[in-house]
């Protein structure tokens, strides 16, 4: 007969080889497989299924006859530390999110010394929402190019949520950065289109009801957005402004170990996707520049002072 056991504390080849050896020295033990979170051990029927569970808690782990909730954020970080094979995407995610925004702020300095610095006041009006959209576009291209790393199904609730993430922040964030620079229309239509466009493209996974959900959300954060910063323009906008962005940050990369969690880790039919990174490169360069292009060159509502 098999007795499954659940074992969340499972990190590495030493784990595995303690638990091995305690459970080898039982007695009427005859196959140990251990597979992600989870012991299966054939034995016979003279074996008491607690007194296996019992064994592997005293050598330190926990375990039971259900599977346990998900980790938390502490497990998950020493698991991440301790285990680089299982998240090499992840990790491939974190690096190139450093490089695309450092290359997008790299791009911004070549553009003002190169067209720009002759403008009296420049940065002093543009300089923090250069960088605000250098994060804005790294984030939301790296995220994408996470989401598409990996070849999953995904159930209508998640396709909703990930559709409905990636429009919404998409539309909040850079209709934020063009509504300060420019005004309400254009942050309003800019992020709309931009917001609905990624909300159809990331939720229409799961069918129709992802790309409605990520459509309505893009075109409520593209509008909500600008409507923000314009609304705050006389009132510590500055000060508002890196609270925003953190927390919008922060839910997009929620978002990524929400569907990680939820549709990747452990499951067998999951299959990684090599990705051209040069061509998320390009598609992010060539949105940051046509977006400095307008909030510089693009109309203004009379209410922007720049």
């Amino acid at each position: 007969m098999q007795t499954t056991i659940y074992c969340p504390d499972i990190e590495c080849e030493s784990c595995v080889h303690v638990l091995k050896k305690r459970l080898g020295h039982q007695e009427g033990v005859e196959n140990i497989a251990i597979k992600e979170d989870r012991l299966i051990i054939t034995h016979t029927e003279k074996v008491r299924k607690e007194d296996l569970k019992q064994i592997v808690k005293k050598a330190g782990f926990r375990a039971d006859f259900n599977p346990f909730e998900r980790k938390t954020f502490n497990e998950r970080m020493r698991h991440f530390k301790e285990n680089k094979h299982a998240y090499t995407v992840e990790r491939q995610a974190i690096q190139k999110l450093g490089i695309t925004f450092l290359a997008l702020i790299v791009l911004e300095v070549i553009m003002y010394f190169s067209f720009l610095q002759g403008k009296e006041g420049f940065l002093a009006a543009y300089g923090l929402w250069f960088l605000y959209l250098a994060i804005t576009v790294s984030t939301i291209g790296i995220a994408a190019w996470y989401f598409y790393s990996y070849r999953f199904k995904l159930t209508c609730m998640m396709g909703m949520m990930v559709g409905m993430t990636f429009g919404m922040q998409t539309g909040m964030m850079l209709g934020a950065i063009l509504g300060a620079t420019n005004g309400f229309f254009i942050g309003a239509l800019v992020g709309l289109i931009v917001g609905t466009t990624i909300g159809f493209i990331t939720g229409k996974g799961c069918g129709i009801m992802g790309a409605m959900e990520g459509m309505m959300a893009g075109a409520m954060g593209g509008t909500m957005g600008p409507m923000v910063t314009v609304m705050m323009f006389s009132d510590h906008l500055h000060v508002f402004m890196p609270f925003y962005m953190i927390i919008n940050v922060a839910i997009t990369l929620g978002l990524l170990y929400m569907v990680y969690e939820e549709s990747i880790e452990g499951k067998e039919d999951v299959k990684k996707q090599k990705l051209d990174y040069a061509y998320f490169l390009a598609i992010c360069v060539i949105i940051t520049v046509a977006t400095i292009a307008l909030m510089v060159f693009g109309p203004k509502s009379p209410l922007i002072a720049f």
